[in-house]
């Protein structure tokens, strides 16, 4: 896995786009990332549209 994000692997921008439509403002949502060949878990919170 290389991306993501809420506990669903996301592979693509489409795939991104449907998993925050799924929360509400203000959520606090795990993101992963792949920084320098490695996953990292960052906190992410979800904004406003």
């Amino acid at each position: 896995m290389g991306f993501g994000f809420a506990g669903r692997e996301i592979g693509d921008l489409y795939e991104y786009t449907c998993a925050l439509r799924g929360h509400d403002r203000r959520d606090r949502i795990g993101t992963v990332v792949l920084r320098e060949g490695e996953r990292a878990m960052l906190p992410a919170v979800t904004g406003r549209r």
